[in-house]
């Protein structure tokens, strides 16, 4: 398994209706490419109109994952994207592997959206994040 990080700017004046087009988007694309992951949004408050940011990991075989993130890279809706991490997930999550029995971080998702304040926009952020979400969702189930 196969997986990609990023953060990117998003586009000044991006609307909420604009985010639900992303998701709707990658939800059916997404599936028919087997690739799972989670797209974090978030906003500075403090800052009007100041663009927002995205994190976004995408999870699949290596074609289907570099495929789709070249597709993403050129979206108008954000800019200067930037590549945290790319590689095996067990490469990336190194000894901290094991807590991922099937090989994916959100292998029910086609694509999920979090928006946030403030994002982990690190490898060791984001894995923590994923890391304590699983330990949210497994409670609540």
């Amino acid at each position: 398994m196969y997986a990609l990080l990023y953060r990117s700017r998003a586009r000044p004046g991006l609307l909420a209706s604009d985010l639900n087009h992303i998701i709707e988007t990658a939800e059916a694309r997404n599936s028919d490419l087997d690739v799972t992951g989670l797209l974090l949004y978030g906003q500075l408050a403090v800052v009007p109109g100041a663009p927002g940011e995205f994190v976004q990991w995408i999870e699949g075989t290596e074609e289907a994952v570099e495929g789709l993130y070249a597709e993403i890279a050129t979206d108008k809706r954000h800019f200067d994207p930037e590549v945290l991490a790319r590689g095996p997930i067990r490469e990336l999550q190194g000894a901290n592997g094991a807590f991922v029995p099937s090989g994916r971080l959100f292998p029910t998702w086609s694509m999920g959206l979090v928006r946030l304040s403030e994002l982990p926009a690190t490898l060791s952020g984001f894995l923590e994040f994923a890391r304590d979400w699983d330990r949210q969702v497994a409670t609540m189930a």
